[in-house]
């Protein structure tokens, strides 16, 4: 089998376990409320968020980790955002970094995670869009699975490069 048969592969078993995706514009009940958390709170809040982070994490293929991202979120480099129920239970994470190029910043969107991701994700969109204008952010960027272009193209978001990676075989 080729390497571009057996790319296609792992990404048709990768969008298998994808949820449906709802139309962003279908009618919904707003389900979830969707809060920044100052960073002195992450230290209540972290074993009820770092579950829900980790797969996230894990995609990173060694470049975070929850020790780190922890780190980050507590002195204020990332923001942590969370979506909970009117249970106050915890279904989806988010954290985000505004990033200062040259020219301009943009707010980034470095992980995201959860359950029900359909009953929060567009709430959750649009409070990182009040977020990054409130921050004077020329947009948001998204590095992430390739299944979650299903909700962002939805949100006008353009898809203008692909991250692909090779490990090398010293530095594993």
């Amino acid at each position: 089998m080729t390497e571009l048969a057996q790319l296609a592969l792992v990404d048709l078993s990768e969008t298998a376990k994808e949820p449906l995706v709802r139309s962003q514009n279908e009618s919904r009940d707003i389900t979830h409320t969707i809060a920044l958390v100052p960073p002195n709170y992450i230290s209540s809040l972290w074993f009820d968020v770092r579950d829900h982070l980790a797969p996230a994490i894990d995609r990173s293929n060694g470049r975070w980790n929850l020790e780190y991202l922890y780190a980050a979120i507590a002195n204020g480099q990332q923001h942590l955002w969370l979506a909970f129920d009117k249970d106050n239970q915890i279904d989806g994470v988010g954290t985000t970094e505004i990033v200062r190029y040259p020219c301009q910043q943009m707010l980034a969107v470095q992980f995201l995670g959860g359950s029900k991701f359909n009953d929060w994700v567009w709430d959750m969109l649009d409070r990182f869009n009040g977020w990054a204008a409130d921050n004077s952010c020329a947009g948001i960027e998204v590095t992430g699975r390739h299944g979650f272009w299903k909700w962002l193209e939805q949100d006008g978001f353009n898809r203008t490069y692909t991250v692909y990676e090779k490990r090398l075989d010293n530095h594993e």
